[in-house]
């Protein structure tokens, strides 16, 4: 027992002999930097200007003070205000290097010796935390708040002794020591909660998700820190979703989805606004959170739940295609990528659902979303028009079949006048695409009718020949519009001119 309770003792040795390393050889390369390398000397300039140049000047300081020179030599400005240039220049140099984080500065311990710390810590981690567990039983429960407790207050007094701001290194290590003081926190919690004070298991949640929440986002404090922002946020989203199974016990399901869905919009707002560091970050949560509640709901209510997600994902999707809603393409990016999964997402238990008494309904409305993403993509109003044409083609080819589960004839008869009219927009400068989508639907929906509308014997013989005549009507005119093809696909906006950029 003895040797159990000594190990935080050990882990503080190791932690304490980690960062004395790293901080002796951050101070030895320092010195040595220092001895072998002298600032250089201020060039020298016409006699009419002279200039002073930074003491830390590169080639862009030194082209800079080479132009003053000799606009002041031309007599265009004089050398005080050469001197004040000079002075705002490395003012505002010094000002966006302290607002910079460290991760961005110049790497001064090797990166081979930063992957063997980690192997090496990690070996230790796994080593310790396979020695509590094989006594972990025989602990009481005061023994093991004691062991958690110890070692999470070690843990964070570490990574406080390390000085992020000297090395990028520096800074991810004390990150990956704070991350494993939150999974101890989180241990601690657990033991109280459960343990201690007999609590349920969504009660234990609440209170370890409150607690990790709490204590990492002391440590993050809305600075550059992605790992404890990312442990903070996390956090933040069980302590919603416990704390709704908490209040509705008896049919927790819908309500967690929701308070889910909340908390992912407040975030993706908070990112889009630019109210936290690493809004990238911010803004991927908040919109994963939101297909995630999605998908609770669904679980508690699936034909409300899936409508609930396809929106959910359509709203995203349009966030990330009008112009001018998202300060950056980053943005777009996300929520295009998140939007896509939460609409497919979306789609199986929609369709399970809804196909069954109200196909001819659910195909006709698929069939206006998608000709509203193909009236987007022609008039220019999304950021990527081609691929909403593309979507749009896929929609409307594929809205006829939707209503094959309540009316065959009806999905059929729908199906070869959208690929019509999917073919004739395709002649229209601009369109080739369409041509694409309504040829293939002609292969498919006008094999389906034969073999619908004429049974018997010689209905394969029927459908080969048919079949083997639309490949040919089709290969034929694929050929005719290879040149529109090639032409059409690679200028993005070949007939948009008059769009907006």
């Amino acid at each position: 027992m003895r040797g159990i309770l000594g190990i935080p003792v050990l882990l503080a040795a190791i932690v304490a002999a980690a960062v004395w390393l790293l901080v002796w050889h951050r101070r030895s390369q320092a010195g040595d930097g220092s001895a072998a390398a002298a600032p250089p000397q201020a060039p020298e300039v016409e006699k009419e200007a002279p200039v002073r140049v930074p003491a830390m000047a590169g080639a862009r300081d030194r082209r800079l003070a080479e132009e003053l020179g000799r606009w002041t030599g031309a007599g265009l400005i004089t050398p005080s205000e050469s001197q004040a240039i000079i002075a705002y220049e490395e003012g505002h140099r010094a000002a966006v290097g302290s607002e910079r984080p460290a991760v961005g500065r110049a790497r001064k311990i090797p990166a081979a010796a930063e992957a063997m710390g980690y192997l090496g810590g990690a070996l230790v981690v796994i080593g310790m935390t396979l020695t509590a567990t094989r006594f972990w039983a025989e602990f009481s429960v005061s023994t093991r708040l004691i062991l958690t407790g110890v070692v999470a207050a070690v843990l964070i007094a570490a990574g406080g002794l390390i000085h992020e701001a000297a090395d990028p290194a520096l800074a991810r290590f004390r990150w990956f020591i704070w991350l494993a003081s939150s999974a101890v926190t989180g241990v601690f919690f657990g033991v109280l909660g459960m343990q201690q004070f007999d609590l349920s298991s969504k009660g234990t949640t609440l209170l370890t998700a409150a607690a990790i929440s709490l204590q990492a986002g002391l440590l993050w404090w809305w600075k550059e820190r992605p790992i404890q922002q990312v442990v903070t946020l996390g956090a933040v989203l069980v302590v919603a979703a416990a704390l709704a199974a908490v209040l509705f016990a008896e049919s927790p399901q819908w309500q967690v989805g929701i308070a889910l869905w909340l908390v992912g919009v407040a975030y993706v707002v908070a990112a889009l606004r630019r109210w936290t560091p690493g809004f990238q970050l911010t803004e991927l949560l908040g919109a994963v959170a939101t297909v995630v509640g999605g998908i609770f709901v669904i679980n508690a209510w699936q034909g409300g739940g899936a409508l609930f997600l396809m929106a959910d994902g359509i709203a995203l999707l349009a966030l990330a295609e009008i112009r001018g809603l998202l300060p950056g393409r980053a943005d777009g990016l996300i929520l295009g990528v998140v939007g896509v999964v939460g609409v497919f997402q979306a789609l199986p238990p929609a369709l399970t659902y809804y196909s069954r008494d109200a196909a001819i309904v659910v195909g006709c409305l698929a069939w206006v979303a998608g000709a509203a993403v193909l009236l987007l993509g022609v008039r220019g109003l999304v950021l990527t028009p081609r691929l909403a044409e593309a979507a749009a083609g896929a929609i409307l080819a594929a809205a006829g079949a939707i209503t094959a589960n309540q009316s065959e004839p009806f999905a059929l008869v729908c199906g070869v006048v959208t690929s019509v009219l999917l073919v004739a927009l395709g002649t229209r400068p601009g369109m080739v695409l369409m041509s694409a989508f309504g040829s293939i639907g002609l292969l498919i929906y006008v094999t389906w009718s034969v073999n619908y509308f004429f049974p018997g014997q010689a209905q394969a013989p029927l459908v080969m020949t048919v079949a083997g005549l639309l490949v040919i009507g089709v290969a034929v005119w694929m050929a005719r519009l290879r040149g529109r093809f090639l032409s059409e696909l690679r200028l993005r906006d070949v007939r948009h001119p008059g769009s907006r950029g």
